[in-house]
């Protein structure tokens, strides 16, 4: 990785924006809005080339002040929140505070091997709010029918009723969007024919890949597993050997891998037969479904990195046959 001449780190709220500049010529803190960013910021970066600017991952807070750099030409670190934290311990920062969190985003961009955010385009940028959206509807839904099932009152039931209606119609409408710029996108994108191509991967798997893990094709199985959280990460210290658990990774992309490997595991042959062959040797059907989600997820992963759907053969770059169908089974009976 280059390095920076400059380094920024920015801690990111609501309403404003603390900011630890290594070269100490912007404001301390600012209010989180476009004018704020572009007046306060961006002009004052003379040289966006040699500037890194580092957040944290804040479920998409961060959206409009990555965007906006990006379209400034700075390069972004977006970090995992667990893994600053753990380096501000290891530092010895034990208190917490906006200001002391900027600080440590600095020293973070400054001392350890990160990787820039991917610049995201117009239609992706588009793209990512439908899926939120859709999200944020889901969660209405679910809360406004626990309401509904615990109301005794006529015309309030009727005004929940009336809410649940309309936003079950603007579910409808955002689903629409999405079905209909995956098509559009697919017709450039070849992530998306690869990755529909897996039985038990559905619209809702594949619009979350696509706008939520930018990074399937181009990791390492391993990686992939531990971005998402579905990798289980060794716990060990002399003679203990400590049950290994998958933790951290993102959310989002987790649940909705999870529903997509319950499916799998009833229409998804290589899926099917490898959690048919856990549960036969006793492990926990809770455990199993979770190396199910690991298995379909970095079977994706090489899918996409060598442009191949289910069923075709793909050759390598030196030639030789890198997947076929029954291959999947082969590779991902050693994860």
């Amino acid at each position: 990785m280059k390095s920076y001449k400059r380094v920024i780190g920015i801690d990111i709220c609501t309403a404003r924006l603390d900011i630890a500049d290594s070269m100490s010529k912007t404001e301390k803190a600012i209010d989180y809005d476009v004018d704020s960013i572009n007046t306060k910021l961006i002009k004052l970066i003379k040289d966006p080339a040699e500037t890194l600017v580092v957040c944290e991952a804040t479920g998409g807070l961060e959206y409009v002040l990555v965007d906006m750099l990006h379209d400034a030409g700075v390069d972004v670190v977006v970090a995992n929140p667990a893994r600053v934290r753990d380096f501000a311990k290891g530092h010895g920062f034990l208190e917490k505070s906006d200001a002391i969190d900027a600080h440590i985003l600095q020293l973070f961009g400054k001392q350890v091997e990160v990787s820039l955010a991917k610049r995201r385009t117009d239609e992706e940028r588009s793209f990512t709010a439908l899926t939120h959206r859709r999200s944020q509807l889901l969660q209405i839904i679910n809360q406004e029918s626990n309401r509904l099932g615990q109301c005794k009152n006529a015309r309030t039931t009727e005004l929940i009723q009336d809410m649940l209606k309309a936003l079950k119609m603007q579910l409808k409408t955002v689903n629409s969007a999405i079905e209909a710029s995956l098509e559009e996108q697919a017709k450039t994108n070849p992530k998306i024919e690869v990755i529909r191509s897996v039985p038990g991967v559905g619209v809702v798997m594949t619009s979350t890949l696509i706008a939520e893990l930018p990074e399937l094709g181009s990791l390492s199985r391993t990686k992939i597993a531990k971005l998402v959280g579905v990798a289980p990460i060794i716990k060990q210290s002399g003679k203990i050997d400590g049950k290994r658990r998958a933790r951290g990774g993102r959310a989002n992309v987790r649940r909705i891998l999870y529903m997509a490997a319950l499916v799998a595991t009833k229409n998804n042959p290589v899926i099917n037969k490898f959690y048919i062959k856990l549960v036969s040797k006793g492990k926990p059907k809770k455990l199993a479904l979770i190396a199910c989600m690991r298995k379909l997820l970095t079977m994706l992963n090489d899918m996409v990195r060598n442009e191949s759907k289910w069923g075709e053969k793909k050759k390598s770059v030196a030639g030789s046959i890198v997947s076929d169908r029954p291959a999947p089974a082969r590779v991902l009976d050693k994860i």
